[in-house]
Protein backbone atom coordinates (compact mmCIF):
# COMPACT_ATOMS: atom_id res chain seq x y z
CA UNK A 1 0.00 0.00 0.00
CA UNK A 2 2.82 2.71 0.81
CA UNK A 3 4.24 1.93 -2.76
CA UNK A 4 1.42 2.42 -4.45
CA UNK A 5 0.27 6.11 -2.64
CA UNK A 6 4.08 7.00 -4.21
CA UNK A 7 3.44 6.12 -7.67
CA UNK A 8 0.10 8.22 -7.46
CA UNK A 9 2.21 11.14 -5.81
CA UNK A 10 4.94 10.50 -7.91
CA UNK A 11 2.31 10.53 -10.90
CA UNK A 12 0.83 13.55 -9.23
CA UNK A 13 4.27 15.72 -8.55
CA UNK A 14 5.01 15.15 -12.18
CA UNK A 15 1.65 16.26 -13.59
CA UNK A 16 2.20 19.29 -11.34
CA UNK A 17 5.51 20.39 -12.89
CA UNK A 18 4.94 19.87 -16.42
CA UNK A 19 1.95 21.78 -15.94
CA UNK A 20 3.97 24.71 -14.43
CA UNK A 21 5.80 26.24 -17.51
CA UNK A 22 3.51 28.69 -18.51
CA UNK A 23 4.61 30.99 -15.65
CA UNK A 24 8.31 31.42 -16.47
CA UNK A 25 7.31 33.39 -19.63
CA UNK A 26 4.85 35.92 -17.60
CA UNK A 27 8.24 37.36 -16.37
CA UNK A 28 9.05 38.54 -19.78
CA UNK A 29 5.24 40.61 -20.60
CA UNK A 30 6.21 43.46 -18.13
CA UNK A 31 7.92 46.33 -19.26
CA UNK A 32 10.68 45.81 -16.78
CA UNK A 33 13.01 42.48 -17.04
CA UNK A 34 13.31 40.27 -14.21
CA UNK A 35 15.43 41.13 -11.21
CA UNK A 36 17.79 38.21 -10.37
CA UNK A 37 19.56 38.30 -7.15
CA UNK A 38 23.46 37.87 -7.83
CA UNK A 39 25.34 35.40 -5.75
CA UNK A 40 27.33 37.89 -3.67
CA UNK A 41 24.23 39.42 -2.46
CA UNK A 42 22.38 35.74 -1.66
CA UNK A 43 23.43 35.73 2.71
CA UNK A 44 21.97 39.47 2.77
CA UNK A 45 19.03 38.78 1.22
CA UNK A 46 18.59 35.74 3.84
CA UNK A 47 19.45 37.63 6.65
CA UNK A 48 16.60 40.02 5.66
CA UNK A 49 14.32 37.63 5.31
CA UNK A 50 15.09 35.91 8.45
CA UNK A 51 14.86 39.65 10.06
CA UNK A 52 11.07 40.01 8.22
CA UNK A 53 10.00 36.77 9.83
CA UNK A 54 10.82 39.16 13.39
CA UNK A 55 7.75 41.50 12.63
CA UNK A 56 6.89 44.80 10.63
CA UNK A 57 9.97 46.31 10.06
CA UNK A 58 10.37 50.53 9.69
CA UNK A 59 12.63 52.49 6.99
CA UNK A 60 14.97 54.53 8.12
CA UNK A 61 16.52 57.38 6.08
CA UNK A 62 19.69 58.74 6.43
CA UNK A 63 18.93 61.85 8.17
CA UNK A 64 17.54 58.99 11.27
CA UNK A 65 13.50 59.47 9.83
CA UNK A 66 11.53 56.69 10.86
CA UNK A 67 8.69 55.20 8.55
CA UNK A 68 6.43 52.03 9.57
CA UNK A 69 5.82 49.79 6.55
CA UNK A 70 1.77 49.59 6.27
CA UNK A 71 1.51 45.98 6.34
CA UNK A 72 0.44 45.51 2.68
CA UNK A 73 3.76 47.07 2.09
CA UNK A 74 5.54 44.05 4.51
CA UNK A 75 3.82 41.50 2.69
CA UNK A 76 4.94 42.47 -0.56
CA UNK A 77 8.35 42.68 0.35
CA UNK A 78 8.15 39.85 2.73
CA UNK A 79 6.87 37.37 -0.60
CA UNK A 80 9.48 39.10 -2.80
CA UNK A 81 12.68 38.29 -0.09
CA UNK A 82 11.19 34.71 0.52
CA UNK A 83 11.19 33.90 -3.38
CA UNK A 84 14.09 35.76 -3.83
CA UNK A 85 15.69 33.95 -0.98
CA UNK A 86 15.05 30.82 -3.00
CA UNK A 87 17.10 31.65 -6.00
CA UNK A 88 13.90 32.96 -8.03
CA UNK A 89 13.83 36.03 -9.93
CA UNK A 90 11.18 38.34 -9.64
CA UNK A 91 9.10 40.51 -11.66
CA UNK A 92 6.31 43.12 -10.83
CA UNK A 93 3.31 43.18 -13.36
CA UNK A 94 0.62 45.72 -12.84
CA UNK A 95 -2.63 44.81 -12.18
CA UNK A 96 -4.46 46.21 -15.11
CA UNK A 97 -1.27 44.76 -17.46
CA UNK A 98 -3.05 44.22 -20.89
CA UNK A 99 -1.95 41.78 -23.76
CA UNK A 100 -2.45 40.98 -27.02
CA UNK A 101 -4.38 37.64 -27.91
CA UNK A 102 -0.66 36.31 -29.64
CA UNK A 103 0.67 36.83 -26.44
CA UNK A 104 -1.50 35.45 -24.68
CA UNK A 105 -2.03 32.28 -26.70
CA UNK A 106 1.86 31.69 -26.36
CA UNK A 107 1.55 32.21 -22.78
CA UNK A 108 -0.83 29.47 -22.83
CA UNK A 109 0.63 26.96 -25.11
CA UNK A 110 -1.60 27.21 -27.66
CA UNK A 111 -2.43 28.56 -31.23
CA UNK A 112 -3.54 32.53 -30.97
CA UNK A 113 -7.11 31.00 -33.53
CA UNK A 114 -7.96 28.66 -30.36
CA UNK A 115 -7.64 31.08 -28.01
CA UNK A 116 -9.81 33.68 -29.79
CA UNK A 117 -12.32 30.54 -30.11
CA UNK A 118 -11.79 30.76 -26.80
CA UNK A 119 -12.65 34.17 -26.03
CA UNK A 120 -16.03 34.20 -28.49
CA UNK A 121 -17.08 31.32 -26.68
CA UNK A 122 -17.56 33.17 -23.83
CA UNK A 123 -14.58 31.30 -21.29
CA UNK A 124 -12.75 34.85 -20.79
CA UNK A 125 -13.66 38.27 -20.67
CA UNK A 126 -11.67 40.68 -23.33
CA UNK A 127 -12.16 43.95 -25.02
CA UNK A 128 -11.44 45.63 -27.96
CA UNK A 129 -8.97 48.49 -28.85
CA UNK A 130 -9.80 49.33 -32.60
CA UNK A 131 -10.29 46.01 -34.61
CA UNK A 132 -8.15 43.89 -32.34
CA UNK A 133 -8.76 41.78 -29.45
CA UNK A 134 -7.14 42.61 -25.89
CA UNK A 135 -7.33 40.44 -22.51
CA UNK A 136 -6.02 41.37 -19.27
CA UNK A 137 -3.02 39.17 -18.14
CA UNK A 138 -4.70 38.51 -14.45
CA UNK A 139 -7.31 37.15 -16.51
CA UNK A 140 -4.70 35.03 -18.39
CA UNK A 141 -3.11 33.63 -15.58
CA UNK A 142 -6.15 32.72 -13.67
CA UNK A 143 -7.40 30.54 -16.80
CA UNK A 144 -4.36 28.86 -16.71
CA UNK A 145 -4.36 28.09 -12.88
CA UNK A 146 -7.92 26.96 -13.10
CA UNK A 147 -6.80 24.71 -16.36
CA UNK A 148 -4.12 23.39 -14.63
CA UNK A 149 -6.08 22.50 -11.84
CA UNK A 150 -8.61 20.44 -13.90
CA UNK A 151 -5.96 18.49 -15.72
CA UNK A 152 -4.46 17.72 -12.22
CA UNK A 153 -7.66 16.49 -10.48
CA UNK A 154 -8.43 14.46 -13.71
CA UNK A 155 -4.72 13.21 -13.58
CA UNK A 156 -4.83 12.24 -10.10
CA UNK A 157 -8.53 10.84 -11.20
CA UNK A 158 -6.71 8.03 -13.51
CA UNK A 159 -4.51 7.60 -11.21
CA UNK A 160 -6.49 6.56 -8.66
CA UNK A 161 -8.78 4.40 -11.24
CA UNK A 162 -5.83 2.67 -12.56
CA UNK A 163 -4.44 1.93 -9.03
CA UNK A 164 -7.90 0.63 -8.09
CA UNK A 165 -8.40 -1.50 -11.28
CA UNK A 166 -4.48 -3.19 -10.20
CA UNK A 167 -2.76 -1.50 -13.22
CA UNK A 168 -0.16 -0.77 -10.85
CA UNK A 169 0.62 -4.77 -9.91
CA UNK A 170 0.76 -5.98 -13.27
CA UNK A 171 3.73 -3.46 -13.86
CA UNK A 172 6.96 -5.05 -13.50
CA UNK A 173 10.11 -3.52 -12.00
CA UNK A 174 12.85 -2.62 -14.13
CA UNK A 175 15.89 -4.78 -13.02
CA UNK A 176 18.12 -3.13 -10.25
CA UNK A 177 14.99 -0.68 -9.65
CA UNK A 178 13.19 -0.07 -6.44
CA UNK A 179 9.18 0.52 -5.56
CA UNK A 180 10.37 2.79 -3.32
Amino acid sequence: MKSSRLILSQISSIARISSMGYTVETMSIASQEPITLPQNERHQVQELERMLHLGIPALVSSSGERVELPNTVYEVLRRVVELMARGQAITLIPDKQVVTTQRAADLLGMSRPFFVKLLQAGVMAHHRVGNQRRVYLKDVLQFARQRDQERQEALDRLARDAFDAGLYERTRIPEGGSDE
